[in-house]
């Protein structure tokens, strides 16, 4: 079957190529090939009858990950972005009663180069979490006007609807962030462990010019050697729990470089 536009609740979705078969009393899902311009979504599948389980692999190739949020319901909140999501997913039972708390697979995300936009988290949900502009006392001139990112990445599993990650990353030109806990699909609330990591090695060797040449020489070339150690001087952590459209921050821990840290003579 080919759908050259369809549409869902007004909305473009695309280009549409679907094909399906039957083996040994189960339905397969041969192809599901969503395109449009902002990407390309690609799923195969299986409805198994004994034991009843339905499986899902979908592959999407992301163009632009700002326009797709606009094309579902979601346009402001991302500007650009492109990258693959890859997920395994399964849950007991036939298709039709797919239920969030069922939910078991795994997630891959791999996204570069974009930025969030002013996110309302009422109507984005788990995104505006995402956009880090609960913290933005703390940072800012980082997350007040939307963090630019060079790339966020992750892994996660997915166990009865509980999405478990340990390694969420978020690298920008500012700052670095990582992120572990557990987001609560079925009742959209999160417990998530956050830490920011300014990236403050260049502006700590700009500044030690004004002790000298030689020590700035040396800061210099201190912090493009020892970068990451010199970023985890001053880092703040945070609990963020509650609801999606009513997150509860809280900071844990904070770390501020001090003077003597940042300039050493030899």
């Amino acid at each position: 079957m080919n759908v050259e536009k369809l549409t869902y609740k007004g909305r473009q979705l695309g280009r549409l190529d679907l094909a399906m078969s039957e083996s040994d009393g189960n339905v397969l899902l041969d192809e599901l090939r969503l395109t449009n311009p902002d990407g390309v979504l690609n799923m195969t599948g299986k409805w198994q009858a004994v034991p009843e389980q339905t499986q899902i692999n979908l592959r999407a190739e992301i163009s632009n990950a700002g326009n797709i949020l606009s094309r579902s319901g979601y346009p402001g909140s991302l500007k650009d972005g492109s990258g693959t999501l890859e997920s395994n997913l399964y849950w007991s039972g036939a298709p039709e009663t797919f239920n969030m708390n069922k939910l078991n697979g795994i997630l891959n995300l791999k996204v570069g180069k974009g930025r969030f936009l002013k996110v309302d988290a009422g109507a984005a949900k788990l995104l505006g979490v995402l956009s880090l502009q609960r913290v933005s006392l703390d940072f800012t001139d980082v997350f007040a006007k939307g963090f630019q990112f060079e790339s966020i990445t992750g892994n996660a599993q997915i166990v009865n609807g509980l999405l478990l990650t340990s390694d969420m990353k978020l690298t920008g030109a500012a700052a670095k962030v990582t992120m572990s806990g557990q987001v609560d699909m079925n009742r959209e609330t999160q417990d998530l462990k956050v830490r920011i990591l300014p990236s403050i090695g260049d502006n700590v060797s700009l500044l030690s010019f004004a002790a000298g040449p030689v020590v700035g020489v040396g800061v210099l070339l201190t912090s493009k050697i020892l970068r990451d150690p010199l970023d985890k001087l001053a880092s703040i952590e945070y609990n963020v729990s509650g609801s999606w459209a009513d997150p509860k921050v809280e900071k844990v821990s904070e770390n501020k470089p001090a003077a003597t840290d940042a300039i050493q003579t030899p």
